[in-house]
């Protein structure tokens, strides 16, 4: 919890991420400092982690590799702003990386075009959570 509090959280903050995601309680400062240097890596801003954090805080108990896979997956798909994607829907964090897989091959064949399936990670893929 100490790398939350150094990273800007609240404690009222924290606590409705222990909340809605008692597990929270078992992680490490390092598992915390990880997540939140991949964000980095895909250039959240500090207001973007928090608000990924906040909203999904499952984001913090879920496994490391699945997270790079699921980062993976939308970059090779061409999705560009990860951050902002995350920040829109920070949920997307925690559906199994073949998912992604699955959705663009049942998109294309329903005719939809590259773009089509981007904006639809980008603005409606709440529908796959």
């Amino acid at each position: 919890m100490d790398k939350l509090i150094r990273f800007g959280f609240s404690i009222d903050e924290i606590n409705n991420m222990m909340n809605s995601n008692p597990e929270i309680n078992d992680i490490s400062d390092n598992d915390v400092s990880e997540i939140i240097n991949i964000l980095k890596g895909i250039d959240c801003s500090k207001d973007q982690i928090m608000n990924i954090l906040v909203t999904n805080p499952f984001v913090l108990t879920g496994e490391i590799t699945e997270i790079k896979k699921i980062i993976v997956k939308f970059l090779d798909f061409g999705i560009e702003d990860l951050a902002f994607l995350f920040d829109t829907n920070p949920f997307l964090l925690n559906i199994n990386y073949k998912e992604i897989d699955s959705t663009i091959k049942r998109k294309t064949k329903m005719g939809e075009s590259i773009d089509e399936i981007k904006d639809f990670f980008y603005y409606e893929s709440s529908q796959m959570i």
